[in-house]
């Protein structure tokens, strides 16, 4: 994980008490993070780090701008993350991950927090994201609007001029019941 050393936490060399770290994500990030979702950033995350006895509490708190895709027009968006994240880390045997926990290995003198930020400005993209109305690329709503189900066809006339098959007027009277 070599692009992402300078998010190596040194837990092991942390005195007991409360200790202050900060991290920027820009573009550069999210590209190395391959993220298909994002792809432009402005994030500021402060991390404070509780070390007592042999528990390390981390509490992330990330703010900024994230550009993302409109799931309606494709145009990109600006999407405002505020966020804060709170996991614990200790030393154990062996890695294990839990809810809000993390044990590390004795042999693992870092922790890299940068898949935990990564995760937390992620888990603040809504699973709809769309431009507020009015504001989607309007060639793109146009043609979202014309290949549309129930759109009219541009080759449609009225329908009253035209014979309608015998099979669908039968399924058309089924829905028409319901």
């Amino acid at each position: 994980m070599e692009k992402f050393d300078e998010f190596d936490l040194p837990l092991k060399g942390l005195p007991a008490g409360t200790q202050d770290f900060s991290y920027h994500l820009g573009d550069d990030f999210f590209r190395n993070m391959e993220s298909a979702d994002v792809s432009a950033g402005d994030v500021n995350v402060a991390l404070s780090v509780n070390h007592v006895g042999d528990i390390y509490e981390l509490c992330f708190t990330v703010s900024g701008v994230i550009s993302i895709p409109c799931d309606r027009c494709l145009d990109p968006m600006q999407h405002h993350v505020d966020a804060t994240y709170a996991m614990s880390v200790k030393y154990g045997d062996e890695y294990a991950e839990g809810d809000d926990q993390t044990v590390l290995p004795h042999s693992m003198a870092t922790f890299n927090v940068a898949n935990v930020i990564y995760d937390t400005v992620m888990l603040t993209i809504p699973i709809m994201h769309v431009h507020p109305d009015g504001e989607c690329n309007e060639e793109m709503s146009r043609l979202l609007a014309q290949h549309s189900a129930g759109a009219p066809a541009d080759d449609e006339d009225d329908d009253s001029d035209k014979e309608c098959d015998p099979r669908w007027e039968a399924l058309k009277r089924l829905t028409d019941n319901n």
